[in-house]
């Protein structure tokens, strides 16, 4: 019986490096990366021009929002905050037909 020697493609050299990767960064690095998305979409918010582009922002902000609660890497009270920060974003945001 011969024995199965695969070859590994670059692809699944990125794959397994990533399995046994530890990780490269501290919490205080993604938190902040998170920090940043959660901003960037929040003025996105602001900047939207249609309905669509609109629904797509708010809907950005609450994913990574939920993302870095869900990750640990915000507590309870600052998802809040950011959520307010979505609502006001949203309430004052005109979109002309």
């Amino acid at each position: 019986m011969k024995k199965f020697n695969p070859q590994f493609d670059h692809f699944d050299g990125i794959v397994v490096g990533r399995l046994v990767a530890e990780p490269q960064h501290d919490l205080d690095f993604y938190r902040s990366r998170s920090i940043d998305q959660i901003e960037c979409s929040i003025s996105n918010i602001s900047s939207a021009c249609t309905y669509p582009e609109l629904i797509a922002s708010v809907a950005q902000a609450n994913a990574f929002i939920d993302s870095a609660y869900n990750l640990e890497l915000i507590n309870l009270s600052e998802k809040v905050e950011w959520v307010n920060k979505v609502h006001a974003a949203h309430k004052n945001q005109l979109v002309e037909a």
